[in-house]
């Protein structure tokens, strides 16, 4: 899994922010809105150690070596 996206973009009516995380696009007009989603978004990407091979190598249950 990629790390979570936070980039401005230009639409019709002015710039909204998107980000983007898990297959998942979410857009706000307010900077404050995107900064908190894109927040939470690293926690989780960090936490489950996305992007770590070896935490997808190494299976918790033993019953399956």
């Amino acid at each position: 899994m990629t790390a979570p996206t936070l980039k401005r973009v230009k639409t019709g009516d002015g710039f909204i922010w998107e980000i983007a995380y898990a297959g998942m696009i979410r857009q706000h007009s307010q900077s404050w809105q995107a900064v908190i989603f894109f927040h939470q978004a690293m926690e989780c990407y960090q936490r489950d150690n996305a992007g770590n091979l070896k935490a997808l190598l190494h299976n918790p249950d033993s019953t399956q070596h």
